[in-house]
C-alpha cells in the first residue's frame, strides 16, 4: 500500500510545481511589462541592431510619405540649359541620355487614349517586386500588373485598361477594372 500512496504523492508534487512555475512566469512577464512601461525603455536599439543584421530591409517597397522626394525635372527636346545649369536635367528613373516614352503594352494603351494619357514625366520603372511598372505623366498615372498582365491609366477618378486587347473605362475609386467589365 505504501507504494501506491508514493505515486500519488509524486504527481500532486509535479502539479504543484507546475503551477508555481505559471505564476512566476506570469508574475515576470506582468513585472516586464509594468517597468517598460513605467520607466519608458527605448527600444530603438533593437531596430538598429536588425538593420546591422540585415534583417531589415532598408528599402521598403511601400510608400512613406516623410522620406523626402527628388522634385522632377524632364529633359525638354529642343531647350536649352540655364546657365546655371552645370549638366543637363534628366528626367526620373531613366538612364543617361534617355527620354521618357510610353512603350510595350502602355504605348498601345496611349495609341487608344491619345491626349488623355498624357505625355511621360518619366521612364517607366518597377513597383513591385513581381514585376508590376508604373509610369508618372503629365494627366495621370500608367500602370502595368503582370499577374493580370493588365495596362492601366488614371486621372485619379476616371480609370482605362487594357485587357485582352479589350479596352476598359470606368470610374471611382478602385484601380482594378470591375469584373465582368464590358468593353468602354
Amino acid at each position: 500500500m505504501s507504494y501506491i500512496n508514493q505515486k500519488q504523492s509524486r504527481r500532486s508534487a509535479g502539479s504543484a510545481e507546475f503551477v508555481w512555475l505559471l505564476v512566476v512566469l506570469v508574475a515576470g512577464a506582468g513585472t516586464f511589462w509594468w517597468a517598460g512601461h513605467k520607466i519608458g525603455i527605448d527600444l530603438s536599439s533593437l531596430s538598429t541592431a536588425a538593420a546591422v543584421l540585415g534583417i531589415r530591409d532598408p528599402h521598403p517597397l511601400r510608400y512613406d510619405p516623410r522620406a523626402a522626394t527628388q522634385p522632377a525635372t524632364i529633359q525638354v527636346a529642343g531647350a536649352t540649359a540655364d546657365k546655371d545649369q552645370a549638366a543637363p536635367a534628366t528626367a526620373p528613373y531613366c538612364q543617361a541620355g534617355q527620354t521618357p516614352a510610353f512603350s510595350n503594352t502602355l504605348g498601345v494603351l496611349k495609341a487608344q487614349l491619345g491626349d488623355t494619357m498624357g505625355t511621360p514625366l518619366e521612364c517607366e520603372h518597377g513597383s513591385t517586386t513581381i514585376g508590376d511598372t508604373v509610369q508618372q505623366t503629365t494627366t495621370g498615372l500608367a500602370a502595368y500588373t503582370k499577374v493580370t498582365n493588365t495596362v492601366t491609366f488614371t486621372d485619379g477618378w476616371h480609370h482605362w485598361a487594357l485587357r485582352n486587347e479589350d479596352l476598359l473605362s470606368w470610374e471611382g475609386t478602385e484601380s482594378s477594372p470591375p469584373l465582368g467589365q464590358q468593353q468602354g
